[in-house]
């Protein structure tokens, strides 16, 4: 147990981030009100020496690299603040990066193994609740395409980007305690699994419930160590997927076709529309974006001759939706070097982790780690038709599995058990 976690600030600051976990599939103020308290704790101990003294990030490598593209990214973002034709409403705007400081609290409260558990575990555990409840309020509308949710007031996309992490979390704590010889302990966590899995397939997202899908076989990969056998999977999750893509039902497959340019209407083509527009703005501000209150202001004049819904700018509230793409979005609003950078801090634990993946030395965090990794592809594909990243209850689950990834790498490099 680390110096900070064997404290009374630190004892605390783990029961909130516990409230944090579990909170996140039911309400998004009981989460920033337990990773608030959490954050209080964090700065009071920053004020005192004896604090910083037990602060100690040495042998944290993947933590600070992370850190390092995180913070170019928020000097970033202010510069945006900065720039901005309303810097105010910029700045409101760019609240959520404080959101980025999760992983460290993970790693300073919860990295001995039980605590870490017991975070992803309440993560879990509470999204499977929420995922019950939610599938008998809507068990007259199981099978058809009407969308749900959970035991929670957020939209339904948003808890289709969460119970989709959670049951990847979920995954990987059900083979850990397996191969930790606690059989009991896996079937239970297999189960609320098999709960979160309900109320990701209640929001009809056809986004998240796609990605879920490709990404298991990564999951298994990851944790195969004999080329052979990496070889020989391969293969036969190439045939399975060539004959599951030759056999979709074509109700299924009409879900993720764009219309006829002509048509304007329906979630396909509203999508086609704003990428379009998108694109126009990209050629426009390449390096530097507009920033998200510029592009608030400036879409009327690249939006689509006829366009409708979501992709219609909305001249009441002088506003319109995100561009349905974290990248695409990403790109339109902080320009290529914004990208760039999104990309680096997105995907940097987990090349860290390709390359030691294989020297964790208990069998029992090779799961876990892997479903963390394997979390990063799920939000990067998640977000490809959606924008993941504009939810705050997402990055919220996001960070927590990155988090959990990082501890994992870093505690085992320096022997925290």
């Amino acid at each position: 147990m680390r110096a900070s976690e064997n404290t009374i600030a630190g004892k605390l600051a783990f029961v909130f981030l516990c409230l944090f976990a579990v909170g996140l599939a039911f309400s998004i103020s009981i989460a920033q009100t337990g990773l608030g308290l959490a954050f209080l704790i964090f700065l009071a101990t920053l004020f005192s020496r004896r604090g910083r003294a037990i602060l100690d990030a040495k042998g944290a490598t993947t933590l600070k690299v992370f850190y390092a593209g995180a913070f170019l990214w928020v000097f970033w973002r202010i510069y945006h603040v900065v720039i901005s034709p309303q810097p105010v409403a910029e700045l409101i705007e760019a609240r959520e990066v404080w959101l980025m400081l999760i992983p460290a609290f993970i790693w300073f409260y919860a990295s001995s193994r039980k605590r870490l558990l017991v975070v992803v575990a309440l993560f879990v555990a509470g999204a499977a609740v929420s995922s019950a409840y939610g599938a008998w309020q809507m068990r007259e509308d199981f099978l058809n395409w009407v969308r749900g949710r959970g035991f929670s007031s957020m939209h339904h996309l948003n808890f289709a980007g969460l119970s989709a992490l959670a049951a990847m979390m979920g995954l990987g704590l059900t083979f850990s305690a397996y191969f930790a010889g606690r059989k009991g302990r896996a079937f239970g966590i297999l189960l609320l699994t098999l709960s979160v899995l309900i109320g990701l397939w209640l929001t009809k997202s056809r986004a998240a419930i796609a990605a879920f899908a490709v990404v298991i076989p990564v999951f298994v990969y990851l944790q195969l160590y004999n080329k052979a056998h990496r070889l020989i999977f391969v293969a036969i999750v190439a045939v399975a997927g060539t004959l599951v893509f030759q056999n979709i039902p074509e109700s299924i497959a009409e879900q993720y076709r764009f219309p006829a340019p002509e048509i304007h209407a329906g979630s396909q083509a509203e999508r086609r529309d704003l990428w379009q527009a998108g694109s126009a703005m990209i050629k426009e501000r390449f390096w530097t974006g507009f920033g998200d209150r510029g592009y608030n202001l400036e879409y009327p004049r690249f939006q689509v001759p006829g366009a409708a819904g979501v992709a219609v700018y909305d001249n009441v509230e002088k506003s319109i939706t995100h561009m349905h793409n974290d990248f695409i979005n990403t790109w339109v609003l902080y320009g290529l070097v914004g990208l760039l950078l999104q990309l680096f801090y997105y995907f940097a634990p987990g090349a860290l982790y390709l390359r030691e993946r294989f020297r964790l030395s208990r069998q029992s965090d090779r799961p876990l780690a892997a479903a963390a990794a394997t979390s990063l592809l799920l939000m990067a594909l998640m977000g490809l038709t959606q924008c993941h990243f504009t939810s705050e209850i997402v990055q919220m689950s996001f960070w927590l599995c990155v988090g959990t990834l990082i501890t994992l790498l870093d505690s085992d490099r320096i022997g925290l058990s």
